[in-house]
Formats: structure tokens, C-alpha cells, sequence
């Protein structure tokens, strides 16, 4: 049975009881609800009278004494009357026969990287970025294993993590919202050369590991210094970095183990309770855009028991593409995400086409997303689920 993505303000919204019998029409077993998640501002057509929501990024429960010493506290965002959302609405639809898995978005949080700014990502030029905070910090690490820790003391199925890798400088979700402008760095290879992190973390980091990171940071200035002067110039493409250049591999393995670290502490931190890793960072969803972003299939072996394949287009072949790529990478078991964005998804036919095409070749299917549904959707969803 299919999952559906969804936000606790909605649930809350509209009432346990009524979200349990509409989820069951639609043949909705399982929601994936945020429960530490970035800033949003979405729309609700099905709630007129409230159609926007905006909030800054924070957790969606209560987190008491957890958190008691650690460098970073979370910031927590209230959900109607809910003393804690997330133990509310897993234990709520829990009984009803309805799964609640824990949407965890991690170093992606402009309030928490604003916030505690000693633990920003920074980029080879210098630049802090408030937008994630860099996961070669242990307090950074701890401070996640907490949330993941949380959320399985709330009796969530399962937890799933977004954005565990060293992020894009260019996916900002600024506390005034503003727009990201360039008008060069077009390039996948130079998007992720400048967003290659520098930070006081990563030179601390980097004196256990083989690689010396300060002529790292040189030759990033020297791999950007024509495309910055030049919009037509690009880099050459990763994997051919990575063969012939020994810095720019030594920094990408770099990555690589401090994103093992944080893997194993979350792994650690869930217990018995399933991981669930999201193929996609900010650079892109295909597996080899996760290449800089320290993401390793490998590890993701070792420390989470699922993956899932974002497959957020219209054609079937592209996805059965996705996810036959991420089956090649790994023997995880892999399920995937479709949408119900307009401008991709464009017809109920378009969307049960797609919907028939992963679930041949994934082991489960998630649907973006129940807030931003209309009624039409949710007959889509009925009619291809229920």
C-alpha cells in the first residue's frame, strides 16, 4: 500500500478521526509526516479559509530534557493544541491501522544554521552559508542522532532522512525568502566545487584523515577561476576529476567519511526502528549527482535498510531509469516517490501510468504531497490505490 507525504498542521487541521478515513478511501496505509523539517510556505486548497502556511524550519515535537547539553537545541514550531505533534499523530492513525514514518530533513535548516553560526558550511572562497549546517562538526552529528532519537521514542514505523549530504551553496531557504540570482557556475561540476565546505569543522576533521585540505581549497579557486570569469567555461565533468586529479578525489573521499560518520550516529540512534534514505541532495535525484555530496552507496548499506528513488517526472521510463540506477548501486531494498505537481504531472492518466510503472519496478511508492492536494487529486489517488 502507498504512502503519502503530508505536514502535521494539516492532520491537526483537519482532525485525526476524518484524516484516517479519508487516507483510507484513497487506500492510504502510511504517512510520511515532517517532523524536523526546513522553512516552507505551502499552499492548502483544500482549507480556503486557510489557504498559506508559513514556517520556519524546526522540529515537530516536544523535546523536553533530550537535548539537555548539547550544543545545538532545537527550535520547535507549535501545531495547534498538540503538546507534541508527532507522538500525537503516530500514536493517533496508529489506531486506525495507519503508519506514521518520521519525515526527517537534516543539515538543510536556515533557522538552525543562522542560528548557530560557528556551525555553518563555508565555501573554498570563505563565504558562510546559513542555509545547512556542516556535518564534520560532532556537535552537529550529535545534535541530529538526538532528533533521530526522538522520533523513535514517539512510536513512528519508520524514520526517513532527507539531506544528508554536504548540501548545494546554491539551495537557500532564506529566512526572508529571498531568490538565489547567478548568472554563471551553470555547471553540475561547478555547482559542486563551490559548494565544497571549508569550514573550521572540516579542517579539524581533516587532520585524522589523508588529504590536505587547505591545497584542496586552492585547487577549487583554481578549478572555478575561469568559469567565474567566463559563464561559457565549466570544469571538467566529476568523474573525470576524481580519476585524474588527487586533491579533488582525497576531498570527495573526505566527504565521503564524515557522511559515514553521520550515518553510523543516526543509525546508531534509531535502534531498531528502520532508516529510510532519500537518493537525492540538492545538486540533483540521478545517483551520480551525489557524487561531492559525500553520499556513498556503501555506507548507505551499512547503516540504513532502505532507500528511496525520487521520481518526481512525467515519464514512466525515466523513472523505471532511476530506479533501476540506485538496484545497480546497492542491494537495498528501494521504493519510490512520485507527485502531484501540475506542472509535471498533468492528467489522472499521466499519474496512474506513472504510479503502475514504479510499482513494478520499486517495493513501495510514496505520493508529494497530501497538503498541497485538491479533491481532484485525492480521486486520483482512489482511483489508482484504493
Amino acid at each position: 500500500m502507498p504512502a503519502l507525504w503530508t505536514y502535521p498542521w494539516t492532520l491537526e487541521r483537519e482532525g485525526l478521526d476524518a484524516t484516517a478515513d479519508r487516507l483510507a478511501a484513497c487506500g492510504i496505509d502510511t504517512v510520511n509526516v515532517a517532523s524536523h523539517y526546513h522553512s516552507v510556505r505551502s499552499m492548502s486548497p483544500r482549507s480556503p479559509d486557510a489557504l498559506f502556511h508559513s514556517a520556519s524550519g524546526s522540529c515537530y515535537f516536544d523535546p523536553g530534557e533530550a537535548f539537555d547539553g548539547l550544543a545545538i537545541n532545537p527550535p520547535v514550531n507549535a501545531v495547534g493544541e498538540w503538546a507534541d505533534p508527532l507522538e500525537a499523530i503516530a500514536e493517533g492513525l496508529d489506531e486506525y491501522g495507519i503508519a506514521t514514518n518520521a519525515w526527517t530533513v537534516c543539515l538543510h535548516n536556515t533557522r538552525l544554521a543562522s542560528a548557530n553560526p560557528d556551525h555553518r558550511i563555508e565555501s573554498a572562497f570563505g563565504d558562510a552559508h546559513d542555509h545547512s549546517l556542516c556535518p564534520s562538526h560532532p556537535e552537529v552529528r550529535a545534535y541530529f542522532a538526538s532528533v533521530v532519537r526522538a522520533a523513535r521514542e514517539r512510536g513512528v514505523s519508520g524514520i526517513h532522512l532527507e539531506s544528508v549530504g554536504f548540501p548545494s551553496a546554491f539551495h537557500d531557504h532564506g529566512a526572508d525568502f529571498g531568490h538565489p540570482k547567478r548568472q554563471t557556475i551553470a555547471s553540475t561540476a561547478g555547482e559542486i566545487l563551490l559548494s565544497q565546505c571549508f569550514c573550521d569543522g572540516c579542517r579539524a576533521a581533516a587532520e585524522a584523515h589523508p588529504i590536505d585540505l587547505e591545497a584542496a581549497g586552492e585547487r577549487v579557486h583554481e578549478l572555478l577561476a575561469d568559469p567565474l570569469a567566463d559563464p561559457t567555461a565549466s570544469p571538467p565533468p566529476l568523474e573525470d576529476l576524481v580519476a585524474d586529479d588527487p586533491l579533488v578525489a582525497d576531498l570527495f573521499e573526505f566527504r565521503a567519511a564524515v557522511i559515514e560518520d553521520l550515518l553510523a550516529d543516526l543509525d546508531d540512534a534509531a535502534g531498531s526502528i528502520p532508516l529510510t534514505y532519500y537518493v537525492m541532495e540538492a545538486a540533483g535525484a540521478d545517483p551520480d549527482q551525489l557524487l561531492g555530496t559525500g553520499v556513498r552507496f556503501d555506507a548507505l548499506e551499512e547503516h540504513v535498510d532502505r532507500l528511496l528513488a525520487i521520481c518526481y517526472v512525467a515519464d514512466p521510463d525515466v523513472a523505471r531509469e532511476r530506479i533501476g540506477a540506485i538496484d545497480a548501486g546497492t542491494r537495498l531494498p528501494t521504493d519510490a516517490g512520485i507527485t502531484l505537481d501540475p506542472t509535471v504531472i498533468g492528467s489522472e492518466d499521466e499519474f496512474r501510468e506513472l504510479a503502475n510503472a514504479v510499482r513494478e519496478e520499486a517495493e513501495g511508492v510514496s505520493i508529494y504531497h497530501d497538503t498541497l492536494a485538491t479533491e481532484t487529486h485525492l480521486e486520483w489517488l482512489e482511483s489508482a490505490f484504493a
